[in-house]
């Protein structure tokens, strides 16, 4: 039960980390071009 709560803890970080990081792509592109 821990385990599989860490998983979803780890998941929804890395979800989190990814759109955040899609975010400032399309930013600096925008402001690139």
């Amino acid at each position: 039960m821990l385990n599989n709560i860490r998983g979803i803890k780890y998941w929804s970080w890395m979800g989190a980390f990814s759109l955040s990081l899609l975010i400032w792509c399309q930013l600096i592109w925008l402001a690139l071009h």
